[in-house]
This record gives structure tokens, sequence and C-alpha cells, in this order.
């Protein structure tokens, strides 16, 4: 089956025209993958709403969700078996896009999908803010995140799905014990008197949700280097 649905969706990759360059391009930026959700974020938080308190405190709570979902996402790569990214089997024949090949994603296991354990984690945290936004949110995590990533070749369908459960089960986890710490801390209220502060913070981590934390490891990768440690 797994194969199967990867091969399925892989016969849209290596025909002539940019249907190509459109996957690579959807798959790689964050302007489709993650600032979106963060956008759907912002109009949830500044939005009028009649409990806007408990609002807030759930989205807040779907966001710290979505910082543990990224070292969530490494652990599991790190402890589980290696597992080889379909791209880089031979015997699947697979398609593959002019600009990707043998160097693409080299050395990274491909479970379970980093992309599906972070955008499920925080479509499943905005549900239970807002189901509707929740909805949308899962949505774009399946449709615009996951599927070009198996047409390419980087991830099996089950990296996706054991990614997604893991995601999903962190934020129904988490969330509501969060959201319950944020309201005990009156987060409200502080953003009223220290708003100078809480604001930029989560100015900093929506943006550093909206692009995987891109810069920080880039950062992280060249402190180690300068340090003499590999990560």
């Amino acid at each position: 089956m797994d194969e199967a649905i990867l091969k399925a969706l892989n016969v849209v990759v290596g025909h002539p025209g940019q249907i190509d360059t459109a996957l690579i391009l959807i798959a790689s930026n964050p302007l489709f993958k993650g600032v979106p959700v963060m956008m759907l974020v912002w109009a949830l938080w500044t939005r009028p709403a009649p409990h806007r308190a408990q609002l807030r405190a759930r989205l807040a709570a779907a966001l710290v969700a979505g910082v543990l979902a990224i070292a969530l996402g490494r652990a599991l790569s790190m402890l589980l078996p290696y597992r080889p990214r379909p791209i880089h089997d031979p015997d699947l024949a697979l398609r593959v896009a002019d600009t990707l090949g043998a160097h693409t994603l080299n050395g990274w296991s491909s479970m379970p999908s980093d992309h599906a354990v972070l955008f499920f984690a925080l479509a499943a945290g905005i549900a239970m803010a807002h189901r509707l936004a929740g909805l949308v949110a899962g949505l774009h995590a399946l449709v615009v995140v996951s599927l070009p990533r198996i047409a390419l070749g980087f991830h099996w369908p089950s990296d996706i799905l054991v990614g997604a459960f893991a995601g999903g089960l962190l934020a129904v986890a988490l969330v509501p014990m969060l959201a319950r710490l944020a309201g005990a801390l009156d987060l409200e209220r502080r953003l009223e008197t220290q708003g100078w502060v809480l604001y930029p913070i989560l100015f900093l981590v929506t943006h550093q949700l909206g692009t995987m934390f891109a810069e920080a490891r880039w950062l992280a990768t060249v402190v180690a280097a300068m340090a003499g440690v590999t990560i």
C-alpha cells in the first residue's frame, strides 16, 4: 500500500512544463508551508471573539505544542531505525524532478516526516481553539505540506501517517493542560500590561514556526561547527 500510494502520486513528477518547479516550490518555500498557518493563528488572535481570553490561551498552547513538535520530530528521527528516502531507492524507479537527485536530503531519515509532526500538531491545537480553522489547517497540512513531499519522493506515505499521529497526539495531550496554565497565569491581563514584552516574543515564535526554525537550525549548525561538534 505504501509503495502503491507513493507511485500513484509520483506520476505527476518528471513531465515537461512547470509542474516540477511548482511542486518543489510548494515543498520548500515557507510562504506555502508555515506562513499561511501562522497567518491563520494571527487572524484568530486579533479577531473579536466573545471568549477571547480562552481562545488566546488555547492558541498560545497550540504554538507551544508546535515548538515541542519540532523537537519531537527530530527525536523520533534519531531514535527510530534509519529509513532511506524513496528518492534514494533506485529499485522504485521513481520519476525525479530535474533539480533533485542523490544530494537531496541525503543522510536524513525518512521516518517520521518532521513536517507532518509539526503541521498536524498545529492543526490539532488550532482545532481546540477554533474548529473550522483547525479543519483548514488540517487540510493545508495534508494537501499543501504532505502530498507534494510524497510525490517528490521525499517521504513514504507511512512517514506522513506516523508524523501526523505523533503530532496530533502531542497536541491533544498538551494543549488543554497548557491552555489551563495560560489561564491560571492570566495571560490576557498580562498581554495588556506586558504586551511590549510578550508580543515581540509571540512574533518571534510564530516567525520561527512559520519557517520551521530554519534560521535557528542554521545558526546552531554554524556554532556547532565552530566548536568542532557535529549535530
